[in-house]
């Protein structure tokens, strides 16, 4: 039997160490100057608390924030689990539904943002291995009053995302101009999709199976 390991990311109620310099003036003498309690979206805990410092050389005040937590209501951990619902293949409504199993309410367009921060991440991390097979697959998602189509791109190897573009899969033109770069960069030779009539003339020309 395959067992699979997720590792997600450390979440702490509170920071440990004190800041290594300010954000402001680079400084590095400070005077803790308080803290708040935040709550927070995550799996095990519901609140953190937040350190502010002031730096004794520009006087400006900043909050030092625990590790897997930001400015964000979610914290690192509870982005992780959303995005790995979609990846192993949840729709974003069923995401929403299997995190509310630990009592966490996440809108489908959260759900989305957090997907699309992590193809982020791997793409500011040079994520950019060759690929050979990689799996296509449109979706449309509502948010700022209208309906948003995009286009999701899965190295079927690893189930990791590689991009996510705001492409209407139904036109062959424009999922042409979103992969050709990725073909080329990326050695794809193989694309996995369902079957809309607008991947075939994308696969011929730029000759992929």
């Amino acid at each position: 039997m395959s067992i699979v390991t997720l590792k997600l990311p450390e979440v702490k109620y509170c920071q440990e160490n004190r800041p290594e310099k300010c954000p402001y003036c680079g400084g590095e003498t400070f005077q803790r100057w308080g803290g708040v309690a935040k709550q927070v979206k995550d799996p095990h805990l519901g609140e953190v608390w937040v350190y502010r410092y002031r730096c004794c050389g520009c006087r400006r005040t900043f909050r030092h924030y625990p590790v897997g937590i930001d400015r964000a209501r979610q914290t690192a951990r509870m982005r992780a689990l959303a995005a790995i619902g979609w990846i192993l293949g949840m729709s974003y409504r069923g995401s929403s539904r299997y995190l509310s199993a630990f009592g966490i309410a996440l809108s489908r367009m959260s759900i989305w943002r957090d997907v699309q921060e992590r193809a982020g991440q791997l793409e500011r991390e040079r994520y950019w291995k060759p690929v050979r097979v990689v799996g296509v697959d449109g979706a449309y998602v509502r948010g700022w009053g209208k309906t948003q189509p995009v286009l999701v791109v899965v190295d079927m190897g690893t189930g990791e995302p590689i991009t996510v573009g705001y492409v209407d899969e139904k036109d062959p033109q424009a999922v042409k101009g979103f992969l050709e770069p990725l073909v080329q960069r990326l050695g794809i030779s193989v694309i996995v999709t369902d079957d809309l009539a607008s991947y075939k003339p994308v696969a011929e020309a730029l000759q992929l199976e």
